[in-house]
């Protein structure tokens, strides 16, 4: 059986979307479920392609007590990448519309991945929340005290991303 794909989005990928890759795959491993379950992350912007994380989300993470080495490059998403996840899980609701604009583009009878937006999954977030009032924000113009609570606040909705993953395997 294939594994389930779990794509996270952000806009240069050297960020949020590779720190909440990191935060899904230290999950997975601690629920056993890292064999069954992929996990990647990408931008929509393609200005840092290469680039490695940014130093202060190693840090943060690492403060977080996750563990180094963060192996990443950063890479921009395209259509054809997109369609091969299951589960997308963009940042912002400017990502989000940006990937459901490129599933529009998707051959007809397509298979096309479920996108919810990262704090969907935050316990005590309304189901009736604006997409725009629930954005994971971006720390890169801020210090280092922006990205640990970025990852802090990410740490929230981690739990509820794992068990819409069981969801996904358990259907399949």
């Amino acid at each position: 059986m294939e594994p389930l794909r779990l794509l996270t989005v952000c806009t240069g990928n050297v960020c949020r979307s590779p720190a909440a890759a990191v935060m899904l795959r230290a999950a997975l491993a601690e629920e056993g479920l890292a064999g069954r379950v992929e996990v990647g992350s990408a931008g929509t912007s393609w200005e840092a392609e290469g680039m490695p994380m940014d130093d202060r989300t190693e840090l943060a993470l690492e403060r977080a007590g996750y563990s180094r080495p963060f192996e990443h490059a950063a890479r921009t998403i395209h259509l054809t990448e997109l369609l091969a996840w299951d589960l997308v899980l963009p940042m912002t609701a400017d990502h989000a519309q940006r990937m459901r604009r490129m599933v529009e583009q998707a051959p007809e009878g397509a298979a096309v991945p479920e996108i919810r937006m990262w704090r969907r999954f935050e316990p005590g977030i309304p189901a009736e929340a604006p997409a725009t009032d629930i954005a994971v924000e971006d720390p890169w113009y801020e210090g280092q005290g922006a990205f640990d609570r970025t990852i802090r606040q990410m740490q929230l909705s981690v739990p509820g991303i794992l068990a819409r993953a069981r969801e996904l395997l358990a259907e399949r």
